[in-house]
């Protein structure tokens, strides 16, 4: 057999590898099994093969030593003393194994580029389970000049609170014995492609409508009532009605000060009804920018929809679709997300096991599986409210 069959045997082999782990990887995140994690590892690979590296600064030494932990944890090697950990570490106060800071940056990396507010939020320390963080919510300062021997006038200067408060946070992952078994860079790649991928959705869903819906531990933009609440003209009750004008009109309502950085977030399908709009003319109103925008602006790989006004929109699962439009509702959001929402970080995450769980509506006992945990400790509050503008339809 000549070099070029070889290869293309590997490549093959390769493709029934993937497709088996990510059969035998069901996620357990708001009950769906995520297309994005393929997308994830498929873009992981990619770098790795144009660059050297991927998105989670992992070699692949270190992701075959983590696999090994990752097998050594699920058999309990590791907790017998049998083996020894190459990566993780055991952590008698958490429970289970501490993913190092190396690792769990990595996985904040990846996750960043998944989710909106993985990337785009301010990420602050937290040392221990509550924090306050200290706000500036009056009007612009300027200061003064100074005379001739005489004392300056002192600024009015108004603070408020964000209050930060840790929960933890978890995500249950279902492997196989059989997978676990193997040892490999691809298992890595979709373990550390499952975490992030549910790290990113969860802080999405609670950055943009935390507070509105049952369980929910934190204030999004949506559930706010600081922040800057921009409304309708009467008339426009539908999410669709949303058109230029009104853009202009939310962007004047933000400070000066924070536009730069400012982006527009609507859900997918509510973006589809406002970049279709046409004038009298028929031509279309957003126009031939919002695609060259989208074409050549990407920031940590997450890709823009189009623009309004020279400020590109983003779409997000986690705000309302087009379908579910009603009048006094709000759906979208225009702000300057690392001056308007904070993201509380205890340290890093933790990973366990457990061999008889109940996963998905399966044993992994009598499905010859394991479950594995991960947790994080993290809070999330609205920083800045004025960096932050919330569009709701007209009540009539």
């Amino acid at each position: 057999m000549d070099e070029k069959t070889l290869e293309a045997v590997r490549a093959e082999m390769k493709g029934v590898v993937a497709a088996s782990i990510k059969e035998s990887l069901p996620e357990v995140v708001e009950g769906q099994v995520s297309e994005q994690v393929k997308q994830i590892v498929a873009k992981m690979r990619l770098e790795r093969a144009m660059y050297g590296t991927d998105a989670s600064g992992l070699n692949d030494d270190q992701k075959l030593a983590l696999a090994e932990d990752f097998k050594n944890i699920a058999n309990g090697s590791l907790q017998a003393g049998r083996a020894k950990a190459a990566i993780l570490s055991s952590s008698d106060e958490a429970g289970g194994y501490l993913i190092p800071a190396e690792l769990y940056n990595g996985i904040l990396r990846v996750a960043a580029s998944a989710g909106l507010v993985a990337r785009d939020a301010m990420r602050l320390p937290m040392g221990s389970a509550s924090m306050d963080v200290p706000r500036y919510s009056g009007a612009d300062l300027e200061g003064g000049y100074l005379g001739e021997d005489t004392e300056g006038t002192e600024s009015s200067v108004t603070f408020a609170d964000a209050k930060l408060v840790a929960k933890t946070w978890y995500v249950l992952l279902r492997v196989s014995n059989t997978m676990l078994s193997n040892t490999s860079v691809n298992l890595t790649d979709w373990l550390i492609g499952l975490i992030a991928e549910g790290l990113a959705v969860k802080l999405d869903k609670e950055g943009f409508k935390g507070g509105t819906y049952a369980g929910s531990p934190f204030v999004g933009f949506l559930g706010s009532n600081e922040v800057t609440v921009f409304t309708h003209a009467t008339g426009k009750t539908t999410f669709a009605s949303f058109d230029m004008d009104e853009a202009s009109d939310v962007i004047a309502s933000m400070p000066e000060s924070l536009l730069n950085g400012a982006a527009f977030y609507f859900n997918r399908t509510v973006w589809a009804k406002i970049r279709i709009k046409k004038d009298t003319a028929g031509t279309y109103v957003v126009g031939a920018n919002g695609g060259i925008v989208a074409m050549n602006f990407k920031k940590e790989g997450i890709q823009p929809a189009g623009e309004l006004w020279g400020f590109p929109v983003f779409t997000t699962d986690q705000l309302p679709t087009n379908a579910q439009t009603a009048v006094s509702t709000k759906f979208g959001v225009f702000t300057n997300m690392a001056k308007a929402l904070i993201i509380g970080d205890k340290g890093t995450m933790t990973l366990a096991q457990s061999d008889s769980a109940t996963v998905g509506g399966k044993n992994v006992f009598a499905a010859n599986q394991k479950a594995l945990r991960a947790t994080h400790d993290h809070a999330i509050a609205i920083g800045l409210p004025t960096a932050a503008v919330v569009i709701r339809t007209s009540a009539s």
